[in-house]
């Protein structure tokens, strides 16, 4: 990066700090803080919301997810127009009535304050160390774009998050997340431009799409039905629609925004936003993502997009650059004559030929090294650095910086209301002032600030950054959306919520460790070895979680009320 881009990507570092600061003084008492005083319209929520989910884990992780594999991955963002339904319908109206500072507070007026802390407890969990990935993710691609140690720009991100957070509030982190989806959007849109325009002209886009399909990367639409498969309708609609209900309607980083509404109406209309706008979304990133591996049919690619400065790959360079120019060559002669067979043929061998050094590649450096080698988050950054011009690039960098910040600042101030309401103020034994309770806010929001950078720096490199956080929030989601059912089945009491939850848990990850052999079709518990794969893919553990906290709860709850008869 050159000075004009540092100018760029400092610039909008300044405005964000500044912008995140500037009504402070604005701030009187906690609901101003952690609820902006019940004043947002539906579209700041709406827009807001979508931020913090279209993070720079969606940004960079979703655009490589589809270079690497296919369009499947749209699958789980399926089931979000019926979960905001049926949420519109069901929490909202019961949160909106209550008129509560977390979600968690209604668990206390069904089930006691046993089930509240505990449930309050398991999100502070998953949302604490998912915060450090969050942080973790954009910092590690960020020091490779920037040329930096990864440990400054974790802190700055981290820290900077922080700061306009602990000031401005829940104010501040919706006006900024306004600016910053537009950054986003915007970003997105220019980088595809850019690549249709960086593509040679007797390509185009009909062509470049027609490549595509030709080799797989336009699938988007699987109805197989395999448990152990991670991407297809069954999987997408049907648990992903557990983990969009339990996500955006049981956790409080999400919730909390429909906390700050003006009204039902409000908070409905935001839901009803991210329902028509996040699919569209989510699909033209991975259009991108597909876009961008023809580009590299037709432009020049390294064997891994890691840099060079962290591999060693002049061993397979020769043989990987003789099959890109013969993949090249066979596409230029398939665009010629689709019609022709033979030509369609080579060129689809060449791609597979093409991944299978790759692969070979990522292997012998594993063995080499003894550390995991994936480069799928690297595949738009490196794009962005040799590819645009100066300026631009500062500008795509800030784009990512703007995705980190949208998500960091929201999970802080979630973890914080969370501490102070369900924990401080609910245990203390004397009432606190508002202004006491607006300090205490602040204190916290800096101390989960700083423990997710520590959770960051202890961080290491990970696999596609958008499947790992689904993967850590499948594990919660499930069993704590099973609690919130419970509130509307009769039978459930305050013991059947608070063991059926430590139940769910269990029975998640008992089946997160369920595995089969292929070839004996027998499955065994704890059985992790070459011969066996998981059974179940991990958006099956949510439904898992959810209706076992559901049998337990009713189950525990008639026998107690029994005993009790």
């Amino acid at each position: 990066m050159g000075f004009i881009d540092w100018l760029v990507l400092v610039a909008f570092f300044a405005y964000t700090l500044w912008d995140g600061l500037r009504k402070n003084k604005e701030t009187k008492n906690i609901e101003d803080l952690l609820l902006a005083n019940r004043s947002m319209p539906w579209w700041a929520i709406g827009l807001s919301v979508m931020a913090t989910q279209a993070s720079a884990i969606s940004f960079v992780g979703t655009t490589g997810q589809a270079y690497m594999h296919d369009m499947r991955f749209i699958h789980i963002y399926l089931s979000i127009p019926l979960a905001m339904i049926i949420l519109s319908v069901t929490l909202l109206p019961f949160y909106n009535r209550l008129k509560i500072f977390t979600v968690y507070e209604a668990l206390e007026h069904r089930f006691g304050l046993r089930v509240r802390l505990f449930t309050s407890f398991l999100f502070l969990m998953s949302r604490g160390l998912s915060m450090g990935l969050t942080i973790a993710a954009p910092a590690y691609v960020l020091s490779l774009i920037l040329e930096v140690p990864l440990s400054y720009t974790i802190i700055v991100i981290g820290i900077g998050a922080t700061i306009y957070t602990v000031f401005g509030g829940i104010t501040g982190v919706i006006r900024t997340d306004i600016k910053q989806m537009v950054l986003m959007m915007a970003g997105l849109i220019f980088c595809f431009g850019w690549i249709w325009w960086k593509l040679p002209k007797d390509v185009g886009l009909k062509g470049a799409m027609h490549l595509a399909g030709t080799i797989g990367k336009l699938q988007t639409i699987d109805f197989n039905f395999d448990l152990s498969e991670k991407y297809n309708v069954w999987s997408g609609v049907l648990a992903g629609v557990f983990l969009m209900l339990s996500y955006f309607g049981t956790d409080q980083s999400q919730a909390q925004r429909y906390l700050t509404s003006k009204s039902l109406r409000d908070a409905q209309g935001s839901l009803m936003m991210t329902a028509f706008a996040k699919v569209p979304m989510m699909f033209f990133m991975l259009l991108l993502g597909v876009l961008l591996y023809v580009f590299y049919i037709f432009q020049d690619a390294p064997v891994l997009f890691i840099p060079e400065k962290q591999v060693q790959t002049a061993g397979i360079s020769k043989e990987f650059n003789q099959v890109h120019a013969q993949r090249k060559q066979a596409a230029r002669a398939y665009l010629k004559n689709p019609k022709d067979l033979a030509a369609k043929q080579e060129f689809v061998q060449t791609d597979q030929q093409l991944q299978r050094l790759r692969h070979r590649e990522i292997i012998r450096q594993q063995k080499a090294t003894g550390q995991k080698r994936n480069d799928t988050n690297y595949i738009l950054p490196y794009f962005v650095l040799t590819q645009m011009s100066a300026g631009l690039i500062g500008l795509i960098v800030a784009t990512i910086l703007a995705a980190a910040l949208s998500s960091i600042d929201s999970g802080l101030n979630s973890l914080a209301s969370s501490t102070v309401i369900d924990w401080y103020q609910r245990l203390s034994p004397t009432e606190k002032s508002d202004r006491f309770l607006l300090n205490a806010s602040r204190m916290a929001t800096a101390g989960w600030g700083v423990f997710a950078v520590l959770a960051a720096l202890a961080y290491g490199e990970t696999d596609s950054i958008v499947e790992l956080v689904n993967k850590v929030g499948s594990y919660f989601y499930g069993a704590i959306l099973g609690v919130f059912a419970l509130i509307w089945i009769k039978p459930a009491n305050g013991w059947g919520a608070f063991i059926g939850l430590i139940l769910g848990m269990l029975t998640v990850f008992l089946f997160d460790n369920l595995y089969v052999n292929p070839t004996t079709q027998t499955y065994h518990f704890f059985a992790n070895n070459e011969a066996c794969k998981k059974a179940l893919s991990y958006l099956w553990l949510n439904p898992i979680g959810t209706f076992s906290v559901i049998f337990w709860g009713v189950v525990i709850g008639v026998l107690s009320r029994k005993k009790v008869a």
